[in-house]
């Protein structure tokens, strides 16, 4: 069962408490780059809830009814198929914020949405949010932003997609999953859904890059240890 998904949260008592510690979001992503004003409010009326690994936050054709901000571990956002299993579209890392198309357009969820590992997200309340607006219309620029920004991170997956053959594909995806450490966590089979292709595609790209040293794999994770190959293998065309 989806979590917190159908909760619309009583918000006055929350924002009557002292303002919650924004970390690290108020530094990383959408709301580090939004007015102070807007932060200060979200302090006041978020609430930190965490996720388990493979629970869900929510899912495709349920009515929009928050904003989530990710500050650490990652989600994994799929989108309904015609065909059998849905279609894994982006893996999300600190600093995303997701759910501002449905609830601000007030329609259905285009998107699935869980946690890719252990997760801690800050919601924030979908009816906070329209009062705010209605208080503070100059603030629905901020969310126009966020809009812009998760459009431009679906437009760009798509051009991917559209430009690039698979090896490439995978090798840019390696750099968007990869710690600073170089290492990305997870099996083949999970990175085929990333991005779209088959395990046995995934398999030979890895293949490849291990050839030129550019990789080294283990159990369920890998490492990039020549980021440089990893990186041309993923502008190639060819």
């Amino acid at each position: 069962m989806p979590w917190s998904a159908g909760e619309d949260w009583v918000i006055v008592a929350n924002a009557m408490e002292r303002p919650l510690d924004l970390a690290p979001l108020d530094r990383l992503g959408w709301l580090a780059e939004q007015p102070a004003g807007l932060r200060d409010w979200v302090a006041g009326v978020g609430r930190w809830r965490s996720l388990a690994s493979g629970q869900v936050l929510y899912e495709a054709g349920e009515t929009g009814t928050g904003l989530y901000g990710l500050a650490t571990g990652r989600l994994d956002i799929t989108f309904p198929s015609i065909v059998d299993e849905p279609v894994a579209v982006h893996r999300a890392e600190p600093g995303f914020w997701i759910g501002d198309l449905a609830l601000l357009a007030e329609t259905e969820r285009l998107v699935s949405v869980h946690a890719g590992s252990d997760a801690r997200l800050l919601a924030v309340p979908g009816a906070a949010i329209r009062a705010h607006l209605d208080r503070h219309p100059e603030h629905w620029r901020c969310f126009y932003a966020l809009t812009h920004r998760n459009m431009a991170v679906a437009l760009g997956l798509l051009g991917e997609a559209l430009a690039l053959p698979p090896a490439a594909r995978v090798a840019r995806r390696l750099l968007q999953l990869a710690d600073d450490a170089g290492v990305v966590v997870g099996t083949q089979e999970q990175l085929a859904g990333l991005v779209g292709v088959t395990r046995t595609t995934v398999k030979r790209a890895l293949k490849q890059l291990v050839a030129e040293g550019a990789i080294e794999t283990g159990y369920r994770s890998l490492k990039i240890t020549r980021r440089e190959v990893v990186a041309a293998r993923g502008e190639s065309a060819a």
